[in-house]
C-alpha cells in the first residue's frame, strides 16, 4: 500500500526497506496516530498491511489501498509471528514455562505491577546498585583468596537490586544507562545483573527465578580471577595468543562454582553457556539451536548488550540505540530471534536515562518507558531545535507526541550535547 493512503487502525506488517533502516525496530505494529503515519511516510513509499490484525475491515483497507498505486495487502498466511498471545507462546518455545510466575488471566505482559514512581525510587535504586557493585568487589577478592564463592554473600548483594526493579524498573534502568562505566570497574557485573532481572521481570519469572538470574548474571565472569592481570588490563585489541586465553574464564568460573556450596543449577547454566551463540559460533562448547539451554540464551544476550554499551580500552561504548540495532541484526544468528525481540521490549529502543534527538532537532533525556509504545517514551527536553539549552526544560509525554507530529530520530552516546544524565537523576 502506498504510504499516502495509510490510516489509523491499520496494522503494518512489512516495509519496503529493512526495518533496521527505520526507527520501527519492533517488527509489525498497529498505527495509533497521525504522527506514526508521518513517520512511515518519511521513510517508506510502500508498506504491507495485514488485514486480519488491525481495527479496519478488509473492505475499508482495500478501498483506501485503491487510492494509491500498487496496493499490497497481506492475508492470514503472511502474518508476522508476534500477534495476540505471542509473548506467551514465545516463552514456552524458549522452554521457560516451568520457572514463570503464575499469571492471572487478565494480567498483561508484565507479571508485576509498578508500585513506585521513578522519582521516589531513584535514590533507592542508586543505593542498591552501588551496594551491589561494592559487594561484588568483596566477592571477587574472597574468590581470589579461597577459590570459591559464598552464595549467601551473592544473594545479599542482589536482593536490593531485585526489590528495586520490581517496584519500578525505570529507576534502575536510569542508574545503569546514565552512568559512565568501563570494563575495569565492578559496576559491569552489576549492570549485567540488572539487565537480567529486568528481562526476567518482563517475562514474569517468579522471585526465586529472579534471584537465580541475578546471581548467575553477577557471576558470569567470576572466572576472570584465574586470568592474568596483564591480560585483563590489556590496552588495545588482543593478540592471537591473548585471544586464545580468553575462553578459559568460562571453565574457570564453572570450576569455582563446583568448589562452592549450594549453587543452583540455573546459576551453573548461565555461567557455563553465556558465551555460546544460537548459530553455534560461540565458545567453549559451540552449542547451537535447541541445544543451547534457555537461561544460557538469556545470559548471552544480557552480557553481550552490556559489553556493547561499556567502554573498554580498545572500544568506545555504543549508544543504547545503536546497541539495540546491532542486537536486532543478530536475531536468529548469534541470538534466538524471540529472545532478541523480548529483550528489546524489556529495555526499550531508547532506555531510561539515555540521550535522544528528536526529528525537529531538539534533544533530551528519556525519563520513563511507554509500555504501550516503546518509540514514544517520556522525554525531558533540554535543548531546542537550534541546539540551544533550554532555561526551563519541559517533559514530552505520550499524549503530547501525538499532537506535535515529531518522533525520536536517533539515540546518542553518553555525554552527547554536553548532557550529563546524572545531573538530572534526583
Amino acid at each position: 500500500m502506498n504510504t499516502s493512503s495509510l490510516c489509523v487502525g491499520m496494522y503494518v506488517g512489512r516495509l519496503d526497506r529493512p526495518w533496521l533502516e527505520t526507527p520501527f525496530v519492533f517488527q509489525g505494529f498497529e498505527i495509533k496516530d497521525r504522527t506514526e503515519i508521518q513517520q512511515l511516510q518519511s521513510y517508506c513509499s510502500q508498506v504491507y498491511v495485514e488485514i486480519e490484525r488491525g481495527k479496519l475491515t478488509e473492505k475499508q483497507i482495500r478501498a483506501l489501498a485503491a487510492t494509491g498505486p500498487a496496493p499490497i495487502v497481506l492475508g492470514a498466511n503472511d502474518a508476522a509471528p508476534n500477534g495476540p498471545g505471542w509473548l506467551h507462546r514465545a516463552i514456552f518455545r524458549l522452554g521457560l514455562g516451568n520457572i514463570l510466575a503464575k499469571r492471572k488471566a487478565k494480567r498483561r505482559d508484565d507479571a508485576y505491577q509498578i508500585t513506585s514512581t521513578v522519582r521516589r525510587e531513584a535514590p533507592q535504586a542508586k543505593a542498591a546498585y552501588d551496594k551491589c557493585a561494592m559487594a561484588y568487589k568483596r566477592i571477587v577478592d574472597r574468590t581470589q583468596r579461597v577459590g570459591n564463592v559464598r552464595i549467601e554473600q551473592v544473594i545479599r548483594a542482589v536482593t536490593p537490586l531485585i526489590q528495586s526493579i520490581l517496584r519500578n524498573p525505570d529507576a534502575m534502568a536510569w542508574t545503569v544507562f546514565s552512568g559512565k562505566r568501563t570494563d575495569r570497574n565492578y559496576s559491569r557485573a552489576t549492570a549485567t545483573a540488572v539487565l537480567a532481572v529486568m528481562f526476567g521481570r518482563h517475562l514474569g519469572f517468579d522471585r526465586k527465578a529472579l534471584q537465580d538470574l541475578a546471581a548467575g548474571a553477577l557471576l558470569l565472569d567470576i572466572g576472570n580471577v584465574d586470568l592474568s592481570e596483564e591480560l585483563l588490563t590489556t590496552a588495545g585489541a588482543f593478540t592471537h595468543v591473548e585471544y586464545d586465553q580468553v575462553p578459559r574464564h568460562v571453565q574457570a568460573g564453572v570450576d569455582i562454582l563446583q568448589r562452592s556450596k549450594d549453587i543452583e543449577p540455573a546459576i551453573f547454566e548461565m555461567v557455563m553457556y553465556h558465551h555460546e551463540r544460537y548459530d553455534g559460533s560461540g565458545y567453549p562448547y559451540e552449542l547451537s539451536g535447541s541445544n543451547l539451554p534457555p537461561l544460557g540464551r538469556i545470559a548471552g544476550i544480557v552480557d553481550c548488550y552490556d559489553a556493547m554499551t561499556t567502554k573498554t580500552s580498545y572500544s568506545p561504548a555504543l549508544a543504547a540505540y545503536d546497541a539495540a540495532r546491532e542486537l536486532n541484526e543478530m536475531r536468529d544468528q548469534q541470538f534466538h530471534g524471540e529472545v532478541v525481540e523480548q529483550f528489546l521490549h524489556t529495555i526499550g529502543m531508547f532506555p531510561t536515562g539515555s540521550i535522544v534527538e528528536l526529528s525537529n532537532g531538539s534533544a533530551g533525556l528519556v525519563l520513563e518507558q511507554n509500555r504501550n509504545n516503546p518509540l514514544q517514551p517520556k522525554v525531558l527536553i533540554l535543548m531546542d531545535a537550534k541546539g540551544k539549552e533550554l532555561k526551563k526544560p519541559h517533559i514530552l509525554n505520550a499524549k503530547e507526541w501525538r499532537g506535535r507530529g515529531i518522533w525520536i530520530a536517533k539515540g546518542h552516546e553518553h555525554g552527547a550535547f554536553g548532557i550529563d544524565p546524572m545531573d538530572y537523576f534526583n
